[in-house]
């Protein structure tokens, strides 16, 4: 289904009716450069409890793809017009990676609106005090895609994985979700490359430890714990640090998930089962509006 976000925007969006009516709703907001197809594996086990809605985030899959609107202000407000849109009353909001950090925002600045948060692997590190923004402009900055050949992006699916997951045809098209397949063959990233950098932009921009400050919602951060990077572990560690610091008196809780950044795509069951329980704790709070 297509709904309108903040400004008008056309994002598009999924219902997974499974769950007994009445259920509480799941909001699922995927990373930059992602889809909501970074979650197909995780639904078919939530839908079972759950109402669970997905979107592409502006400029991301198969939704409207502005030249600006990018800040968190606008992207959260689009995630609260996909809630309403789809009839979720205060559900829990779900955000890997740069979802996360909206999952956030949107928790720190309008709790009464969800129940809870949950965010995979994002949220917890603030990025600029690692690099300046020259700096993380020229090492996150999305590779050049455009004009690959198929073939050729689906043999590097495996190196962009490694070892941690099994590239299964079913993977295969949750990544190449990502991704437009042109008519001579070879393929364009959905998210523009100009559009990429704004987001990368805000995220660097962003003050986590003062919206962890600001929390009265209940969140459950999880974190990867990757032993292949012992770097980032590192910098992990000191971040969830100081965000215990800042929430040692309020309803949060931080847990480490051995695995890569991808979560979802590694861990579907275990991941689903997180979310599952912390979902099933604030239930009595949250709920599907009726329509």
């Amino acid at each position: 289904m297509v709904v309108t976000g903040d400004g008008g925007v056309r994002l598009s969006a999924r219902v997974f009716d499974g769950a007994a009516p009445g259920a509480a709703g799941l909001m699922l907001h995927h990373g930059l450069a992602s889809s909501q197809h970074i979650w197909d594996r995780m639904i078919p086990r939530l839908a079972r409890q759950f109402r669970v809605v997905t979107f592409d985030a502006r400029g991301h899959g198969l939704s409207a793809k502005p030249d600006r609107g990018y800040g968190f202000d606008r992207v959260v407000a689009d995630a609260l017009a996909v809630a309403r849109a789809t009839g979720l009353a205060r559900p829990v909001i779900v955000g890997h990676s740069w979802g996360a950090m909206v999952t956030l925002e949107l928790a720190a600045r309008h709790p009464r609106s969800i129940a809870g948060a949950v965010l995979v692997d994002g949220g917890v590190h603030r990025l600029r005090d690692d690099m300046s923004w020259l700096t993380t402009k020229q090492l996150l900055a999305p590779p050049h895609l455009a004009g690959m050949p198929l073939d050729e992006f689906r043999a590097l699916i495996r190196t962009f994985l490694g070892e941690a997951v099994e590239v299964t045809p079913e993977l295969e098209g949750q990544v190449l979700s990502v991704m437009r397949v042109r008519g001579d063959g070879t393929i364009a990233p959905r998210l523009a490359r100009s559009n990429h950098f704004r987001i990368l932009r805000a995220i660097w921009e962003q003050d986590p430890h003062e919206l962890w400050s600001r929390l009265r919602a209940p969140v459950l951060a999880i974190v990867a714990r990757d032993q292949a990077d012992p770097d980032r572990l590192e910098r992990m560690r000191e971040a969830i640090g100081r965000v215990r610091e800042l929430t040692h008196d309020r309803s949060s809780t931080i847990q480490w998930m051995d695995g890569i950044h991808d979560l979802p795509l590694q861990h579907p069951e275990a991941l689903a089962g997180r979310v599952e329980r912390f979902t099933s704790t604030v239930a009595p709070f949250a709920g599907t509006a009726v329509r």
